[in-house]
């Protein structure tokens, strides 16, 4: 098992290593969702929709289940 992890075997790495990896592995994962979403031209055009309607005041507001199902079904 040349070069493979076995059981038993532990290795020990600074905490701020782990904590700079876990963060960096988020921005990375951040940016790899925003490239997918600009290159899905559906989305984009859903989001400039969104956008000017939310901007011309097109919008309603639900806070409870009831009130989302209201607006959702009529």
């Amino acid at each position: 098992m040349n070069g493979v992890a076995r059981k038993g075997v532990y290795v020990q790495l600074p905490r701020k290593f782990v904590t700079d990896l876990f963060e960096a592995s988020l921005r990375f994962h951040e940016v790899i969702e925003t490239l997918e979403v600009q290159l899905d031209k559906e989305t984009v055009r859903r989001l400039k929709i969104g956008e000017r309607e939310y901007r011309e005041g097109k919008f309603k507001v639900a806070s409870t289940p009831r009130e989302i199902e209201k607006v959702l079904l009529g």
